[in-house]
């Protein structure tokens, strides 16, 4: 009897978190997978389907783009470039119709080489599917340095005012 209440214990935890947070996580596991499959493809229109028809990104060192139409140029880029990105999420914090998800990122190009960083994700629940609405990135690199400042020369001295 007591190996069996155990069993259904551990059997019963699963669906008690997916309960707990609307089926969130699942859906964003799910979300990325398909993200991922996507980047593998180099197909920017699936990444952009991805996201709700009102989304918007917010990428680093640009303006945000709102719409999938927007996002799918914006991503267009990406898809050509890398080959494969590979979404790990930390953190789950479910809002109702919401969750927001705290991830890292990697990126590889052919020869498995790019960068790193960490985004936070806003996803929206539509039906019963978690689309994300507001995605924010940055990579784990540090920012360039700054050119160096030019040599200046000094500034000739004014003329001597004419005598009167």
């Amino acid at each position: 009897m007591r190996r069996t209440v155990l069993t259904l214990l551990a059997c019963a935890v699963p669906f008690v978190a997916q309960a707990a947070d609307g089926g969130a996580k699942a859906g964003i596991d799910a979300g990325n997978r398909k993200f991922e499959a996507a980047v593998a493809k180099g197909d920017a229109a699936a990444v952009a389907k991805l996201y709700a028809e009102d989304a918007e990104i917010l990428p680093p060192n640009a303006p945000p783009a709102r719409g999938r139409e927007a996002i799918q140029k914006e991503f267009a880029g990406l898809v050509g470039a890398f080959k494969k990105i590979t979404l790990k999420t930390q953190e789950v914090h479910a809002l109702g119709n919401f969750a927001l998800e705290v991830s890292s990122w990697k990126l590889e190009d052919a020869s498995g080489k790019g960068p790193e960083g960490k985004a936070m994700v806003l996803w929206k629940k539509n039906g019963s599917t978690w689309q994300l609405y507001r995605d924010m990135w940055s990579g784990n690199a540090p920012p360039p340095s700054p050119p160096p400042a030019a040599a200046t020369t000094p500034a000739a001295a004014p003329a001597p005012a004419p005598a009167k």
